[in-house]
């Protein structure tokens, strides 16, 4: 090598460690922002957490893949196995409860790192994306509170995020011509992991194998088919032939809330079919998420809230809002159809018709899309300006100019005071869990030496009361999302708010002041009134310190014994 030619590439090399350390900055920034958040005590929060948690601890013991909090440990038939059998790892390394929980957080972490990684490498490819660009969407990408929040949690959505997006991303390797044959099979392979992590891959799969067929032909398409069709059929083979088997209830006027409570907990089609179609919902639901939909890119950015007046926040979410999708389309014109534009179309169909309108978590994976759609029109709209055919100088221009500042700081405030208040908003929420932790522990310490070792409980953190005392149990309702658009669904469900003690087998009840603070309102606040309406003529067995949890018994019929 020449000296001349070492001199160009000593500073290319430079630049090369400065993007990877400023890389490693982000991550580590990523990690203090979601340790400071205390995720330990939002364990519990979201429900589906203490599911994943119990099935792992029920698979180190070997006792399959179950649900052990679930009276009759059925198989575990509504999530895929596989984010389970990872967390199943954390009891092995330590299982001691609760203190692992810090351990299984931190699993979820380095998928959070990896998340961030493939979204650093899907932005670098994009066409006019530079790696200082991709570095500082990046960082958006990282600092960003619903990634924040998912991350603190142990829910699927930032390890699936992960799988996803490092698909999408090798995808676009693999339609590159002299990309190798064995891009298509880590391609699938990453595909098929998703699809075990959440079923939200499959309409994934569906996307990227469309992209690898116009863009690379049937050939390596197929490849790309046989390795995720071995993943599809496992997760059909377990929902179809492992049905657990509903107890039976009395045919009375709350057969069908409890049809609804072992639905919930055992299959999702079954549960969304009771509930959109059953409850007659299904194009209020297709046009509640379709809205939610064409919003949520503004929502990642801009929260009603925390902006005043309501008018200007309003303004902000449909202008940020409009300019992303405005902008995903724009990628698509100068870097061509990606795989993700694929996998992102086929996910809008499930998106649509789902009964849980949660589409921060849903379109997570394609964040770094987002970020890098509003990237590229913003960039658009100022070229536009700059360019204009209006004489330079003249007023138009500057009016225009003038225009394009103000714009951009007021929004620049509504985000920065957004994102502000949606880092307060969940440090509350997990202030407000800490303040009842101890209380709660004291609650299923009390139930595990003072009750028998077989019987079983209504709690609205039912999974981690199991975690914690070994009893097994329910939660005393589950409200349906049709109840939405119906209140009448919601009324009959809060009249048999605890109904489902009797073919539970339930002993005891287990009441928090936080039960029901992950629901949607009104169900949130009218749930805690039904129960503290059925209080007042009851008396506790058990009454935590300051009174935030209260246990009370049930006699053999499924009713509070006064």
């Amino acid at each position: 090598m020449s000296e001349a030619t070492a001199r160009f590439l000593q500073p290319a090399r430079k630049l090369r460690w400065f993007v990877w350390i400023a890389l490693f900055a982000i991550i580590v920034g990523y990690v203090f922002f979601v340790v400071r958040l205390h995720p330990a005590n939002f364990f519990g929060f979201s429900h589906d957490d203490t599911l994943y948690f119990s099935s792992a601890k029920a698979i180190v013991e070997g006792h399959g893949y179950i649900l052990p909090s679930v009276p009759g440990t059925p198989p575990s038939t509504k999530y895929p196995i596989l984010y389970p059998w990872i967390l199943s790892w954390v009891w092995r390394w330590n299982p001691s409860f609760p203190a692992n929980i810090s351990s299984a957080v931190a699993l979820n972490l380095l998928f959070g790192m990896a998340f961030l990684l493939a979204a650093f490498a899907f932005l670098r490819r994009l066409p006019g994306f530079n790696d200082a660009i991709a570095l500082i969407l990046t960082t958006v990408c990282a600092l960003n509170p619903r990634v924040l929040f998912l991350s603190a949690n142990l829910m699927a959505d930032i390890p699936f995020a992960a799988f996803a997006l490092g698909a999408c991303v090798v995808a676009a390797r693999v339609n590159e011509k002299e990309a190798k044959s064995s891009a298509t099979v880590w391609c699938g392979i990453l595909t098929g992991l998703s699809i075990l992590v959440r079923a939200m891959g499959i309409p994934i799969a569906a996307g990227l194998f469309l992209a690898i067929c116009l863009r690379s032909g049937w050939r390596k398409a197929s490849v790309f088919a046989a390795c995720v069709v071995p993943f599809i059929g496992a997760i059909f083979w377990r929902s179809m032939v492992l049905t657990p088997q509903m107890p039976a209830a009395a045919a009375n006027g709350c057969a069908q809330s409890w049809r609804t409570m072992w639905l919930y907990y055992s299959s999702y089609a079954g549960f969304w079919k009771a509930d959109v179609l059953g409850h007659g919902v299904f194009w209020h639901t297709v046009g509640s998420n379709l809205r939610s939909t064409l919003l949520q890119p503004g929502m990642y950015f801009v929260k009603l809230t925390f902006i005043r007046p309501a008018v200007l926040a309003l303004v902000l979410l449909l202008a940020l809002s409009a300019v992303t999708i405005r902008g995903v389309f724009r990628v698509a014109d100068s870097a061509g159809w990606q795989p993700i534009h694929f996998a992102l179309g086929f996910s809008m169909l499930p998106i649509l018709i789902w009964d849980y309108s949660v589409m921060d978590r849903f379109l997570i994976p394609f964040f770094p899309l987002l970020c890098a759609a509003i990237s590229i029109e913003v960039r658009q709209i100022v070229s536009q300006v700059r360019h204009s055919p209006v004489r330079k100088g003249g007023v138009e221009t500057k009016l225009a100019t003038a225009f394009l500042c103000v714009a951009g700081s007021v929004l620049l405030w509504g985000i920065g005071v957004s994102w502000w208040g949606e880092i307060g908003s969940i440090k509350k929420i997990n202030e407000s869990r800490a303040a009842l932790l101890q209380e709660k522990r004291a609650a299923y310490d009390w139930l595990e030496k003072k009750t028998a070792a077989n019987s079983r409980i209504l709690a609205y953190e039912d999974a981690s009361a199991f975690l914690y005392s070994g009893r097994q149990g329910l939660r005393p309702v589950i409200f349906s999302a049709s109840g939405v658009y119906r209140p009448d669904v919601l009324s009959s469900e809060l009249a048999c708010i605890i109904s489902s003690a009797k073919p539970a087998g339930a002993n005891y009840w287990v009441v928090s002041d936080d039960d029901f603070a992950s629901e949607w309102e009104p169900a949130s606040s009218r749930g805690l009134e039904k129960e503290r309406e059925m209080e007042r003529t009851l008396r506790p067995l058990f009454k935590s310190e300051h009174g935030g949890v209260r246990i009370y018994k049930l006699d053999s019929a499924g009713e509070p014994a006064l």
